[in-house]
């Protein structure tokens, strides 16, 4: 398998990459700010309680980091690369790629039944994501169901894969970037310290390097983001409707 990467380039041809590791940081940090201040807004507004999160508190936290993300990556699209997330961080949408939402359903299905033993030896504890969808319904339940089965994996992609594997392609071998961004995604997720995301983390692992793979491969994020969108659908569905 080629796994030489497919960078942006400008009319002459020339690779235009002028991003690293520090924007990846600043970038994932602004959104983490702009998260904590939405959900503060949305829980004040709301009068929320303890144990209680409204749809408008995930919403507007949901809103305000993908929102900090998706500004970030234009800031840098237009300041330092060909001005587009599409030729800069590869967001792309095609119709022959839509393969790999079943691919990604797949893969969920196969790495649940791999972290299985990690998850009972935790105690089924869960993550408080799958937390929320299981009790959530209304209103809340379709905030959830639209944030992590399909604004999380866009903006996850265009984050971990199309900035942060593409920056560290610019320094380290395919092996290795790819290794490197799927460990960092796995990690990220750590911001919600339950037992049960610990116990998922090498699940999410091995999506980040699939998804990595995808990327380099097809040189966009054409097969990434369908891939990781089927991939959380599978717990998405599982939690709002089969196992209420």
């Amino acid at each position: 398998m080629d796994l030489e990467p497919k960078p942006p380039r400008s009319p002459t041809g020339a690779v235009r990459i002028a991003w690293g590791f520090g924007d990846f940081v600043w970038i994932y940090i602004a959104g983490l700010v702009a998260s904590l201040v939405g959900a503060s807004v949305g829980a004040g507004l709301a009068g929320d309680t303890p144990g209680h999160t409204s749809a408008l508190t995930i919403a507007l936290g949901a809103g305000g980091q993908y929102a900090a993300w998706g500004v970030g990556l234009l800031y840098l699209s237009r300041r330092r690369g060909l001005g587009t997330l599409a030729a800069d961080f590869g967001l792309a949408v095609r119709a022959s790629k839509f393969w790999a939402l079943f691919a990604g359903i797949a893969l969920q299905i196969v790495l649940g039944v791999f972290v299985l033993p990690l998850v009972h030896l935790v105690g089924n504890e869960k993550q408080t994501v799958v937390d929320d969808l299981r009790n959530a319904s209304g209103p809340k339940l379709a905030v959830l169901l639209v944030v992590a089965g399909l604004i999380a994996p866009v903006f996850e992609e265009l984050l971990f894969r199309g900035l942060l594997l593409r920056a560290l392609r610019r320094r380290f071998s395919p092996e290795v970037a790819i290794g490197g961004s799927a460990l960092l995604f796995a990690l990220g997720h750590l911001l919600d310290p339950s037992l049960g995301t610990v116990a998922v983390l090498p699940a999410l692992f091995a999506l980040g390097v699939i998804s990595g793979i995808a990327a380099v491969e097809v040189g966009d994020l054409s097969v990434s983001i369908p891939l990781h969108i089927g991939f959380n659908i599978v717990t998405v569905a599982a939690y709002a409707c089969l196992l209420r």
